[in-house]
Order: C-alpha cells, then structure tokens, then sequence
C-alpha cells in the first residue's frame, strides 16, 4: 500500500529516521552484519537505515519500496556509491533469486500490507539458509485482532501468535526478540534466524 502525503511526511521526517536506524543498530549486532554480506531493506522508504547501514558497514546494500517517488529520493541521496541500490518493487513479489540475501529488514512495513502473510513467504524465499530476519512491526493483541480484520483489506493485521506460527512453520529460529503491548496493538522488534 502507497502511503498517503501526511504519513509520507511522517516517514521521510528526521526523527522517524533516527528511530528506525536506531532499531537497525541495535538489533544488527545479533546478524553477523560481516563484510560483503548481502542486506536487503524491504520498504526502504527514502533510504534513512540503508544509507546509515552503507556508513557503518561493508554490506552489500539493496533497498525496495513500492512507492517510486521513495525509490527516487532514496537514489538521488545515493549519487553513485558503490554496492547500494534502490528499486521498486513489492514485497509480496521480490524480485530476487532464492536465497540470495544474508540480512533481510523490515521496519514497520508489514502492517501497511494486507496480504502480509505473502510478504513473509517471500522474505524466506530471498533469504539464505543461515540468514537473518530482522522485524519491527506492530501487533494486535487476540482480542483486538477482530477489530484490526475491519480493515483488513488496507493493512496487515497480525498477533503474536501468527508471527510465532510462521516462524516456527518455516524454520526460523528466534536468535533476539522484544515485545511491548497495550490495549489496541503491540510492537514486535526480533531477529530470527532462517536454519532450513
């Protein structure tokens, strides 16, 4: 789903980026972020955690966002560094070979999908036997779940027994894993790690 002008704003605003690269940092630690391993942000946005990721480490960076104007912002700040690159596409669809990724990252990206169940599959698909799944998404608790289907055809809506179920079904172990709650939704910040 693309985002509105006002969320857009929010996303693309400073001290949204301080956030999300502060929750890549912190949990890139438990991934091994080794030089010349394959990183792929799925909904990069304008690019904030790449181009930090680009700084910190010798990844070999790549960055996906279903939103073109995001895609060519992300580009423009870019210029012509090497081993960083940005495309658009959508998660439910990545265009990438299995197994090709060492880190895959998504941060508050899952609840914007409705058929986030299809985007997980294919984060599996492109992440390498051994790879690491970093998340950071929000969660309905069971019983505001029903609530969140309303409007299921717009967003994702996940508890935390669907991303455990989907983790354990398909192999993943939980390398680090933090949740909060309150009476509307949750969030979920982990790192997993795919072992088959």
């Amino acid at each position: 789903m693309k985002m509105g002008k006002f969320e857009k704003a929010f996303v693309n605003a400073p001290r949204h980026a301080k956030r999300a690269i502060g929750f890549a940092e912190s949990l890139l630690q438990y991934a091994q972020p080794d030089e010349d391993k394959k990183y792929l942000e799925v909904g990069c946005g304008a690019g904030a955690v790449c181009h930090h990721v680009k700084g910190e480490y010798r990844l070999d960076i790549t960055g996906i966002d279903v939103d073109p104007e995001q895609v060519e912002l992300a580009k423009e700040i870019a210029g012509d560094k090497p081993k960083i690159r940005f495309l658009e596409a959508s998660a439910t669809d990545l265009p990438f070979p299995d197994n090709e990724y060492d880190i895959v990252l998504s941060y508050m990206v899952l609840h914007h999908i409705s058929d986030w169940l299809d985007a997980m599959k294919e984060i599996r698909r492109v992440l390498k036997p051994g790879g690491y799944y970093i998340i950071g998404d929000l969660i309905f608790p069971r019983f505001t779940a029903w609530i969140g289907q309303l409007f299921k055809q717009k967003f994702g809506v996940m508890t935390i027994n669907d991303f455990n179920s989907f983790f354990t079904e398909n192999g993943f172990a939980e390398v680090h894993v933090s949740k909060s709650k309150s009476h509307l939704f949750g969030s979920i910040e982990g790192v997993y790690r795919r072992c088959s």
